[in-house]
């Protein structure tokens, strides 16, 4: 199936507003895609002004806003309609207990049951891109093990009593994971059926790097995290394992390369981690990283609970060890280094009035 050019018609982008999702539009925008933006809230200046305001920043590319929502039933029609591709980056997440995890799995999965029927309808959407998630990937492992998009979350789980529909509301992470593993089956089988286009997944990890509004911050996420160490407060999330990094930048620009690739085929899937191991880091090198970045910035570090781990083994839990190779060499994608990545980051995050650094 031919790859998708910027002529070849408008494309259309799920959860616009979003971190991931802004970024992919203003991707798409830089390569000269007419974009319609669909989100789910236009009356929140904070989820479309940032949008709006791509239209004055001299791009050959034009965005307009869409309104539709995950969770009813035909309201992608509209916006998809003669559409040539669709980047479906918006899910139900259950960041600040915006949703437990009944609603991010039924939203996952539901949610691109709708996205997928109006896609069908348009019946000119040639590429479908899927943001997935690392969580889809991950699975037991050994410490060390290096995860490729051979992998799935479904893997080393028979004896398992957690991997079951049974009890969701109670499984946190483990739901958005099966949602994911459940949902990129789903887009794979519906586009081979049908057989008009084509749905590949991309699959990031820990996602860093520069924040378009407020409401990227989004509490409980992995930039949220590092905004409270700017604030001198300790590393809480993934101090017992590795920060696996991928800059936002790269998971956007990898999606629009993913329409435009002639390499791509329906059931390809991309993982979008660490360059190497440099992106591999434990929150001390991330507090190391960050007092580099920003010296009048008195960063926290790790929190009292690592001492006695690191007194009986020395180090953090060797994982998770992933690489984008796979995006590099398919689609030729160039990744932003950690040091930019983080100091992008932090600095917007200042700039937005999100973050009160203490100052040494």
């Amino acid at each position: 199936m031919p790859a998708v050019a910027s002529s070849d018609g408008p494309v259309a982008v799920t959860g616009a507003s979003g971190y991931i999702g802004s970024h992919v539009v203003l991707s798409l925008l830089k390569h000269g895609y007419d974009v319609r933006a669909c989100i789910t809230d236009p009356n929140n200046p904070d989820k479309t002004e940032h949008l709006l305001t791509l239209n004055r920043a001299g791009y050959s590319g034009n965005v307009e806003l869409h309104t539709a929502n995950l969770l009813d039933n035909r309201s992608y029609d509209r916006p998809f309609a003669e559409c040539s591709a669709v980047l479906h980056v918006g899910t139900a997440m259950g960041y600040g207990g915006a949703n437990n995890p009944r609603q991010v799995y039924d939203g996952a999965v539901n949610g691109t049951g709708n996205v997928l029927a109006s896609v069908r309808k348009a019946g000119t959407v040639k590429r479908f891109i899927y943001t997935s998630s690392f969580a889809a990937i991950g699975h037991p492992a050994p410490p060390g093990y290096v995860y490729t998009e051979n992998d799935w979350a479904s893997d080393n789980r028979d004896n398992d009593p957690n991997w079951s529909l049974d009890n969701l509301e109670e499984k946190g992470e483990t739901g958005y994971a099966m949602a994911k593993v459940e949902t990129e089956h789903m887009v794979n089988r519906v586009a081979e059926e049908d057989g008009q286009f084509e749905s590949i997944s991309v699959c990031p990890i820990v996602v860093l790097g520069p924040l378009l509004s407020k409401v990227h911050e989004l509490i409980g996420s992995w930039q949220w995290f590092l905004g409270r160490m700017l604030s001198g407060k300790p590393c809480e999330r993934g101090w017992q394992a590795l920060w696996n990094i991928v800059d936002v930048r790269d998971v956007a620009e990898s999606q629009v390369l993913m329409i435009e690739s002639d390499v791509c085929r329906n059931g390809d899937r991309y993982q979008l981690s660490a360059t190497d191991e440099s992106g591999e880091i434990d929150c001390m090198q991330l507090q190391a990283h960050l007092l580099q970045l920003f010296p009048h910035i008195d960063v926290g570090g790790a929190p009292d609970e690592l001492a006695p781990v690191l007194e009986k083994y020395g180090k953090v839990y060797d994982a998770p060890r992933a690489h984008c190779d796979k995006a590099r060499t398919d689609l030729g994608l160039q990744t932003h280094t950690i040091e930019d990545t983080l100091r992008e980051t932090g600095q917007t995050m200042m700039d937005l009035g999100l973050v009160t650094a203490k100052l040494k």
